[in-house]
């Protein structure tokens, strides 16, 4: 076989073509996807960083809520403490009465009774105030705290029970500031009341218009003798009356005994009226004019206040604080930011 030198020229052409790329070549054609994977390993890495600062902010503010919840839950216990321990110096108990008198009401006779017991545990006490502003309730409630307040009177003469009178003591309110040895209000004060009142209405004849029976069993003939749909007979109106009068009378007799000489009997003491401060001064009804600040500084100047009051559920006084507790520290805390 022979071989010219015009084949041999094409088969240097031949193998200078099909000869591989050098490295430089190769290298030229992988840099893009290099950069492509070094973006996203960037873009992971930070990804990862975040997502760890991120979990690590997340535990440092559950430790510092945890901090929260403890040092409220500890704070509240230590100062549930507190209020037991006794003090070194005088003290005079604070015990506030608002609202309405009877049972689930705002002033409660067990209750009160209660806290009344527990002021005068303290062997420090050298006075009692109570705060009145009730515009009266029931007469049971009235009565049994009356007799408390008479009680603790009767075993330790030396402590004092003084009542300070705010907006008004009304009706059973009075009924419980009479058994105080002393009773101060504002000149503008409602004082008295002295009275008992039962109210309804007859909605018989409206029955009657309308074309309706009313249908009511009974067993005894007075049973029903305040259905408001039902005449109301004179007998039952007799009885009723009688029991009114009755409680009236108890009412009356608890204000004469807890006043004493100093109770001014007119026709309009008992008669149901109310009296401003200026008024229930001249009748006896009261013995002064003069605020809470006023009988703490003239009648206990260097005895503490420790105040007695009637405390929530408490679990609801806890998440009422912590709730407190942690607006209190988030305001705080924007304020600063």
């Amino acid at each position: 076989m022979s071989w010219t030198e015009d084949e041999d020229q094409q088969h240097k052409i031949t193998d200078a073509t099909s000869s591989p790329p050098n490295k430089s070549s190769v290298k030229d054609n992988l840099d893009p996807n290099k950069e492509i994977w070094s973006l996203l390993e960037k873009t992971l890495s930070e990804n990862l960083i975040e997502k760890r600062r991120s979990r690590r902010w997340k535990i440092f503010f559950r430790f510092l809520t945890l901090i929260i919840v403890i040092s409220v839950i500890v704070g509240w216990f230590a100062k549930s403490s507190l209020q037991d321990v006794s003090l070194e110096g005088d003290v005079v108990a604070m015990i506030p009465m608002r609202g309405v008198i009877g049972a689930n009401a705002e002033i409660e006779s067990s209750e009160f009774v209660r806290l009344l017991d527990n002021a005068y545990q303290n062997t420090q006490l050298t006075g009692v105030i109570i705060e009145m502003n009730s515009p009266g309730g029931s007469p049971v409630h009235s009565g049994i705290i009356y007799d408390a307040i008479r009680s603790k009177e009767q075993a330790y003469p030396e402590i004092p029970v003084i009542v300070v009178v705010e907006d008004m003591a009304a009706s059973g309110g009075y009924y419980i500031a009479s058994a105080a040895n002393e009773i101060y209000a504002d000149k503008a004060s409602l004082v008295g009341s002295i009275g008992v009142i039962s109210s309804g209405f007859d909605a018989s004849h409206l029955l009657e218009k309308i074309g309706v029976e009313r249908r009511t069993f009974t067993a005894g003939r007075n049973k029903a003798f305040l259905d408001p749909f039902t005449p109301m007979t004179e007998e039952a109106k007799a009885k009723w009356q009688a029991v009114l009068d009755e409680t009236h009378q108890q009412f009356i007799n608890a204000v004469k005994e807890g006043r004493g000489k100093k109770l001014v009997i007119t026709n309009d003491v008992f008669s149901g009226m109310v009296f401003t401060g200026s008024q229930a001064i001249k009748i006896g009804l009261i013995d002064g004019l003069a605020s809470v600040n006023d009988i703490l500084d003239s009648r206990f100047p260097n005895a503490e206040p420790v105040v007695y009051e009637p405390k929530q559920d408490s679990w609801k006084e806890l998440a009422k604080e912590l709730g407190v507790e942690m607006a209190t520290r988030v305001i705080n805390s924007t304020n600063l930011q």
